[in-house]
């Protein structure tokens, strides 16, 4: 019997896991996604552990195919979560191997300098996490960068008069948002 389930195909397959959210943003990640697919239709009881014990996200009938579930992690703390999926007629339980990881503090984000010439702005920053810069100008957001860095720069190539507000940004991978800081221009 042990040969026999170690040849045969898992029940789950094509597993995509959310790696990081945030339940108290109002952004897109607020919520953690679990998709996977099953070879055969069953019901289907899913939860993520925490430590005040398990969080039932799904406790129904699914048809054979793809699953998809979400986990808004209202409650936890921070921390990183497993999510586990029993499936009752082909009585076995399979811990997902991704991690979850909730995070709920926001990023802060601090100018290190700003230096102008005659059409650009260059604009370095530091954040206090990986996280992409925004700046907004005249409350539109005009940059956003595209990768995730504690540290970094980036020029800016707009007209600025003695009354355009500039205000740096920071939005984590959480999908968490910094408070302003704001630029003083030159």
């Amino acid at each position: 019997m042990t040969q026999r389930l170690k040849l045969e195909p898992s029940p789950i397959s094509q597993t995509h896991v959310d790696k990081v959210f945030s339940p108290v943003c109002r952004c897109a990640t607020r919520a953690a996604h679990i998709d996977f697919s099953i070879r055969h239709s069953d019901h289907l009881r899913i939860v993520v552990r925490t430590p005040s014990g398990p969080t039932v996200i799904a406790d129904k009938d699914f048809p054979k195919g793809m699953v998809h579930v979400q986990w808004d992690g209202h409650g936890v703390p921070d921390g990183v979560y497993y999510a586990v999926v029993h499936l009752q007629r082909a009585q076995r339980t399979i811990d997902l191997p991704n991690p979850i990881r909730v995070d709920t503090v926001k990023p802060t984000i601090a100018r290190v300098s700003l230096a102008r010439d005659c059409t650009t702005t260059l604009s370095r920053y530091r954040i206090s996490e990986p996280a992409h810069a925004l700046l907004f100008v005249n409350g539109e957001r005009r940059i956003r960068t595209y990768y995730t860095v504690k540290r970094g720069k980036f020029a800016y190539a707009g007209r600025l008069t003695a009354k355009t507000r500039l205000v740096l940004r920071a939005r984590d991978v959480a999908g968490n948002l910094s408070p302003p800081a704001k630029i003083s221009s030159l």
